[in-house]
């Protein structure tokens, strides 16, 4: 007797179609459990191949220097430039009107140049104010590479300067005194002013002290306009010098490195330092704060820890725009206006002459430095007629092995180091930017396998077999 039932086991027989019901549910969570395992190892795939990229990219980033690996530095370097390069031949491509201004000047200095050569006129001037930039702007980013321990050219070059003119222009009650504004002291060449008399200007134009030896009373502000040009241009090579120091910084906290100088900041454990280290602490932690006036009040005062504080914007994104104008406007106006001002008033002839007058006053009453007055009153005539009757202070012996031309190739060889320096950032930035992006490309395609979730899939695959498994009626 046929029945639904078998009488033996007492179980009711499930009816074909339930029967292919189920076989296709198991199916389904088979073929997607297995989607589930190859997505999964995919991801760990993927998710090590990102690691691995980015210890990688981490270690060739730490290895590119010009010293080290001057070949890729360079490389980079060069394709960088490439691509400055491009964009701005994109740019000028579409402003018609600098395009024209810039094409009219290379036609204009070539065919000076191509049809009265160097000796002209005209061309001599712009190379020699060219040479008078270069040199004080290089002097300028001389005093500011190095993270402080940089070499001071102000004092060594640019204070000595703006001393003898102010010197001489108050001993001979005149500011005429330059035949051109870059009559200065640079390179191989003399300023025609500092080895001349003070019967060789002519006149002076300005009422003298009462004092017998107190010099002319020459007005500040015509001293100041004599000197501010080379004193702005040594203030703007200071403001360059800090750049290097803020992309490294900048292009390092984008790539998740840390600076050295600043690892010793960020530890819970500080150990108990001096006041010095305090406000460099300080310095760090207010940072990122940082406005334009902050960094305005930084840059004008003469400190050394402006480098920290470039080091810490970079470290904190603070944007270029307000660094670098705040640090322009701090170092090439207010802080160069400063040093020179002081300059001025301390080295004009009428000072000098009062500075000399109260140390012999001083020592006159000590019983033990009586005797020696005299001598020191000679050494200090002399050593002035001698800084003030040679040009810039250097020897007009014709020895080859000077100290000053030995001074100036060491300046020579600091602003190769800055050269070096800024073609290493030009280089780390390239790399960064193209590391950036196989890193982005990377974590797209991990983003799309892991949106692919395979629990939608097998979501929507139990119901496809369900309705697959439906009985038609």
């Amino acid at each position: 007797m046929a029945s639904g039932t078998d009488r033996r086991s007492g179980t009711q027989k499930r009816p074909k179609g339930s029967l292919s019901r189920s076989s296709s549910r198991d199916d389904v969570r088979k073929r997607a459990s297995r989607s589930h395992s190859e997505k999964s190892a995919a991801i760990e795939e993927l998710e090590l191949e990102i690691e691995e990229l980015k210890n990688r990219q981490l270690k060739e980033r730490e290895g590119l220097a010009i010293t080290k690996r001057p070949f890729h530095t360079l490389m980079y370097c060069c394709l960088a430039l490439y691509e400055y390069t491009a964009e701005t031949v994109k740019y000028l491509a579409r402003q018609r009107l600098l395009q024209f201004s810039v094409l009219l000047s290379l036609l204009v200095g070539g065919s000076l140049i191509a049809f009265d050569g160097l000796d002209h006129e005209f061309v001599g001037e712009a190379v020699s104010y060219l040479r008078f930039v270069v040199w004080w702007v290089g002097l300028g980013v001389a005093s500011s590479i190095g993270l402080g321990s940089g070499l001071h050219t102000f004092v060594l070059y640019l204070g000595p300067h703006i001393a003898q003119f102010t010197m001489k222009a108050t001993q001979c009650g005149r500011v005429d005194l330059k035949q051109a504004v870059y009559d200065t002291a640079h390179w191989a060449t003399e300023s025609t002013w500092g080895g001349k008399d003070c019967d060789g200007f002519g006149p002076a134009m300005y009422p003298h002290f009462p004092e017998r030896h107190g010099g002319y009373k020459v007005p500040l502000w015509m001293v100041l306009r004599q000197v501010q040009p080379e004193a702005i241009l040594w203030g703007l090579g200071t403001a360059l010098g800090e750049l290097p120091p803020y992309f490294v910084s900048r292009a390092a906290r984008l790539s998740g490195q840390r600076i050295q100088e600043l690892e010793d900041f960020s530890k819970e454990d500080l150990p108990q330092s001096g006041f010095f280290w305090r406000i460099k602490l300080f310095i760090f932690k207010q940072a990122s704060n940082f406005g334009f006036f902050t960094i305005l009040l930084f840059a004008s005062v003469p400190n050394p820890l402006f480098d920290l504080a470039g080091i810490t914007c970079g470290h904190f994104l603070v944007p270029f725009v307000k660094f670098f104008s705040a640090t322009l406007i701090g170092k090439a106006i207010i802080k160069a206006h400063i040093q020179t001002l002081f300059i001025v008033l301390a080295f004009n002839a009428h000072s000098m002459e009062r500075v000399e007058a109260g140390l012999v006053w001083m020592m006159g009453h000590m019983p033990i430095a009586r005797h020696v007055i005299p001598r020191i009153k000679r050494v200090l005539s002399n050593a002035r007629n001698k800084f003030t009757s040679t040009s810039e202070g250097h020897s007009k012996s014709p020895s080859k092995f000077s100290f000053a031309a030995w001074w100036n190739w060491f300046v020579l060889l600091m602003l190769a180091g800055f050269i070096f320096s800024a073609i290493s950032s030009t280089a780390m930035g390239y790399l960064m930017e193209r590391h950036k992006r196989e890193m982005q490309e990377l974590n797209r395609k991990l983003r799309e396998l892991k949106e692919s979730s395979p629990e939608r899939e097998t979501h929507a695959g139990s119901n496809n077999g369900r309705g697959n498994g439906r009985p038609q009626r």
